[in-house]
């Protein structure tokens, strides 16, 4: 008799780490590719002489008749300046 409790007892857990593992597996939702990461967006900035843009943190600034240009490079920025 105390053979046939242990039994269902065992029998009862079982089922219960079978039932666990079993919702473990089917309830993760199948993922695709992760989404993009945001990134914050940088203010671009057209250099008058070649017309490019550039991100303003990266670009030469200089002030002619007290209004800020921005330049890709020193060269831009010397014939801008002439």
């Amino acid at each position: 008799m105390i053979r046939f409790i242990i039994l269902i007892f065992a029998g009862y857990l079982g089922f219960k780490l079978a039932q666990r593992i079993v919702a473990h597996f089917f309830s993760r939702k199948i993922q695709g590719s992760p989404p993009p990461p945001e990134v914050e967006s940088e203010e671009l900035v057209q250099d008058p002489v070649c017309k490019t843009f550039i991100p303003r943190r990266n670009a030469l600034k200089a002030q002619k008749d007290g209004v800020d240009y921005f330049f890709c490079s020193e060269g831009c920025r010397k014939k801008f300046l002439r």
